[in-house]
């Protein structure tokens, strides 16, 4: 069963033609260039140019008698560097000799062509090279995402497990011992918060992959953020900072899930808190319009310039700052997985604005 290449005009695999005869090189790309894009050069040093600058590059076809730095010398340049190492070369050659061809395996290459070209035998290999070097590229980002989901698996059950669960347990068994009842109160409901937090973060992998079973209910936006105001109130005082919030009505209900939205302005209002300057105030707007609920948030501080490109990405060095890593990453998946949106805009380098959309009840 052979395989077809696929194509788009959007699209083509770049090919590479390594020849000092330009007849050679004309008459490979007219033969390649309705399924290709094809590049060319009349000796070694200008292959090696190109094959350097452009990352591109899907095949070389390298002719092995040309002047001063013959194709053997041209592979073997090509696999000592690691920018072109894994570019399939396919040697052209008047040389059918055993020991010749061994030799060109024996530096990398992947196949042969003899000269004068056959037009179907051309096609046909590049086609199945080609291919083969598409197949090798999917193969790896696959395993770049296994290791980074992997990755991520592994400082997930490391938070749970080790570093939180266990000290946030002792506290919640040690709370009948307070005498303030109040107190009491507050403490048991921040923990509760942060416990809910963390069993949410082991839902990330399912929302990744598509297979997180969404049962969105009435939830209150109002009520949510002032659970994540009172969770900061202590870090609020230590630094003198106000949190004004404005809303038209005093509930404004959501069609979400409760605690993936708790983990979601927790996230957003401590970290607003933390980046904002002593003394200074933060105003958070909450809005109903067009079937969607509208969340604001400006607080001073400006997101710095290297990080703004990357603030949601995950393991980004800006969510590396504080924390796991996965704060901004997983704030983004949890909004996206309820038909909502999150986004920043730095206002004059001197404020963040954050805005949060979800579709209301």
């Amino acid at each position: 069963m052979s395989t077809t290449l696929i194509t788009s005009s959007e699209h083509k695999p770049t090919i590479l033609v390594v020849d000092d005869e330009p007849g050679n090189i004309d008459i490979a790309s007219a033969l390649l260039k309705d399924n290709y894009k094809v590049k060319a050069a009349t000796n070694g040093k200008i292959a090696l140019k190109i094959a350097q600058a452009d990352r591109n590059i899907d095949l070389i076809l390298l002719d092995i008698m040309m002047p001063e730095m013959d194709g053997y010398d041209v592979c073997a340049q090509l696999k000592a560097n690691e920018a072109t190492a894994n570019v399939p070369v396919i040697f052209l050659t008047a040389k059918a000799e055993i020991g010749d061809i061994t030799k060109g395996f024996a530096l990398g290459a992947v196949d042969y062509i003899t000269k004068p070209l056959q037009p179907e035998i051309l096609k046909a290999r590049v086609n199945t090279h080609v291919t083969l070097r598409q197949s090798q590229i999917a193969l790896e980002k696959q395993v770049e995402t296994l290791i980074e989901n992997s990755k991520l698996r592994e400082d997930i059950e490391k938070l749970t497990h080790h570093d939180l669960k266990g000290p946030l347990g002792v506290i919640l068994f040690e709370l009948p011992k307070i005498a303030d009842k109040e107190v009491a109160q507050s403490i048991d409901e921040s923990v509760n918060n942060v416990l809910n937090m963390i069993n949410n973060t082991l839902d990330i992998f399912k929302i990744e992959n598509g297979t997180y079973p969404l049962n969105p209910d009435m939830v209150d936006l109002n009520r949510l953020v002032d659970k994540a105001i009172k969770a900061v109130h202590g870090l609020c005082t230590k630094k003198n900072i106000t949190i004004n919030i404005d809303s038209v009505e005093n509930s404004t209900y959501m069609d979400a899930e409760e605690l993936l939205c708790l983990s979601i302005f927790n996230n957003l209002i401590k970290n607003a808190v933390e980046a904002s300057p002593d003394d200074s105030e933060i105003n958070i707007t909450i809005r109903e319009a067009n079937e969607q609920i509208e969340f604001k948030m400006i607080n001073k501080g400006a997101i710095p310039i290297e990080l703004r490109d990357t603030l949601f990405e995950k393991y980004s060095s800006s969510n590396h700052i504080r924390g796991s890593g996965l704060g901004a990453y997983s704030a983004k998946l949890m909004t996206e997985a309820q038909k909502g949106s999150i986004g920043f805009t730095v206002i004059d380098d001197t404020y963040t604005e954050f805005t949060v959309t979800m579709p209301a009840y």
